[in-house]
Formats: structure tokens, C-alpha cells, sequence
């Protein structure tokens, strides 16, 4: 019978699209692809367009030379491994994705949460290769991440491991998060968060406000705006504050930014390690580094694909570590 434990296929699962890979142990990728992510009648055609994607898009020879299926979704995912408990942008709940693909294609399938997969696939591939304790934060419309320890995901008793978006702020504002609560992280340190600030420092100040986009903040701090200076000064205290915290009950030794807000470069990156520096507990200080993530959308697959790689089968762990 020939070997089928070469090849894997990464899923990434969004609320717009969903991202596919076809690589090798190596984290060669064959083939990618996407298809749009049909959330239509609380989001129940995804599982069939996923299996319906694969069988379309890789033929029958190469489909029984994978070894597993690794997805990464946008909730947290049962402790067994086998339940999306709730996926609010794909209207899901309780939905037993591992067993519906399992049984339609006959290939094993890995779920996990779609930041925990990108952060492993950052550390397989990406920014942090060659590293085993890492913390990844995503910046994007909210705030996401991964904690990686001794090259695993701490995943936590409830699946809920790696939430630093949902870390508490104290302000005197009143921001409402999507998770129900009040000042959450992410509802300042994200990208709609700092047009947030933005938009509140102009009206105290009786400036008029115009639509801005985070990139027009990090813009106008380049031309020396005092009030967008200030914005950005508040954006790093709280955000350092936060991941200081982190680093100080992990120790890890990269942390990797990602999302859109992460494209602003060494105008995000430097005064962010600043502010972690001042910060952290002091035997830390210094001894780790505040890196861009590479990957970007490819992190998720590479991620899902790896955490199946690594959860079933020992025999590549010389080719993965």
C-alpha cells in the first residue's frame, strides 16, 4: 500500500473567506486556494463547501496521500478537540466539525482556534522559526492571540487560552467589546480602537473629525500631529501594559505581532518594545525581542496543518522542530 503520511492540507476558516493549502511535512505548499465563506442559515453549508472545495481542487491520487486535515476556526474549540463551541462571524454554535469532515473525506482532521494556528505557524515557519515559547498578538480589527510554550499551545481548561483581546483596561471610558464586556483590550489596542481614541482626543479637544482609518493615525504621528502623537502615547502605554503583564507569567522569549496594525512596521514595533521594557519584571528586560509576524494569511493553514502534523504522528518530528 503506498505511504500516505506526506502530504497535509492547512484550513484557515473566516468569516469571509476560507483558506486552503496542500503542502508536504516540510511545509512546502503544492497547492493553494480559497473560496468564500457562505454563512448563510447559521453558516450550515461550510463543512459540505469545505469537502466539496477539497475533492474539486486536489484529485483522487493526491487526496489519498494525506496523512490529516488541520483547521483553524474563529472560536474556541471543545476540550476534546472535537467541537467549534461558537464562532460568532460564521453564526455557529456547538458544531462538531472534526467528526462531519472526518466522515466525508476518511482523513483524519485537527481542529484549533484560529490565532493558536497562527501562532504555531509563525513558529514552524514564520517570524519565530527555530523558537519554542512564544507570545503571538494579532492587531487587527480586535486583538488576538496565541501563547506558545515549549513549542505547544496552552490552550487552557476551557479553550480559551490566549485571549489577551479580552484582558481587562482600567479607564474612565465605558467601551463596549463584542464579548459583552466593558474595556476590554482590545476595544483600545486594536484598529478600530485607535480610530476610537482618535475620534474621542479630537471631540474634547472641539477639533472637527473626519473618517480616518488606523493608518491615517500612525500617518498623521509621521507629520507631527500633537493630538494623534498623544492618541498613539495612550495606544502603547495600554498595550504595553498588557503584554508586559503576559510577559511577566510566561517568560517567552519572541513576541510576534500580526494583523493589519503590524504593517505600520518599526513605527508600531519600537516604541511597543519600549514601553514592554519599562514594564516587565527586570530579569526579563532586554532578553526578548518585539518581531513582525511573516507569514500573513498563509500563518493559519501553515499553523492548522502543522498542529495536525504534530498531535498524530511523532515520525517528522526531526523535519518539524
Amino acid at each position: 500500500m503506498e505511504n500516505r503520511q506526506n502530504k497535509l492540507i492547512g484550513i484557515d476558516v473566516g468569516g469571509t473567506f476560507i483558506k486552503f493549502a496542500l503542502m508536504d511535512t516540510a511545509g512546502a505548499i503544492e497547492k493553494d486556494w480559497m473560496i468564500p465563506t457562505d454563512i448563510a442559515e447559521k453558516g450550515k453549508h461550510i463543512s459540505k463547501d469545505i469537502c466539496t472545495s477539497i475533492r474539486a481542487s486536489i484529485d483522487q491520487n493526491e487526496l489519498a496521500e494525506v496523512l490529516g486535515i488541520g483547521i483553524g476556526v474563529p472560536g474556541p474549540i471543545s476540550p476534546d478537540g472535537n467541537t467549534v463551541v461558537r464562532a460568532v462571524n460564521l453564526d455557529w454554535e456547538q458544531v462538531p466539525l472534526k467528526e462531519i469532515i472526518e466522515a466525508e473525506l476518511a482523513i483524519g482532521v485537527c481542529l484549533l482556534n484560529d490565532a493558536n494556528a497562527a501562532a504555531l505557524g509563525e513558529m514552524w515557519q514564520g517570524a519565530a522559526q527555530g523558537k519554542s515559547n512564544l507570545l503571538f498578538v494579532t492587531l487587527g480589527t480586535g486583538v488576538g492571540g496565541g501563547i506558545v510554550l515549549k513549542g505547544e499551545v496552552l490552550n487552557g481548561c476551557h479553550s480559551a487560552g490566549g485571549e489577551i483581546g479580552h484582558i481587562p483596561v482600567r479607564s474612565e471610558e465605558n467601551r463596549l467589546c463584542g464579548c459583552g464586556g466593558r474595556n476590554c483590550l482590545e476595544t483600545f489596542a486594536s484598529a478600530n480602537g485607535l480610530v476610537m481614541s482618535m475620534r474621542e482626543k479630537l471631540k474634547k479637544a472641539g477639533e472637527p473629525w473626519h473618517e480616518m482609518t488606523s493608518k491615517d493615525v500612525f500617518e498623521a504621528v509621521a507629520k507631527n500631529d500633537p493630538y494623534a502623537q498623544a492618541v498613539l502615547e495612550d495606544f502603547m502605554d495600554i498595550l504595553g501594559q498588557s503584554l508586559a503583564g503576559i510577559m511577566n507569567t510566561i517568560d517567552v522569549e519572541e513576541v510576534i505581532i500580526g494583523g493589519g496594525l503590524s504593517e505600520a512596521g518599526d513605527a508600531l514595533l519600537d516604541p511597543l518594545k519600549e514601553k514592554m521594557d519599562a514594564y516587565v519584571f527586570p530579569q526579563i528586560r532586554n532578553h526578548f525581542s518585539v518581531k513582525k509576524a511573516l507569514l500573513g494569511n498563509k500563518a493559519g493553514i501553515y499553523g492548522a496543518a502543522y498542529a495536525y502534523l504534530t498531535s498524530h504522528n511523532n515520525t517528522y518530528a526531526g523535519t518539524i522542530k
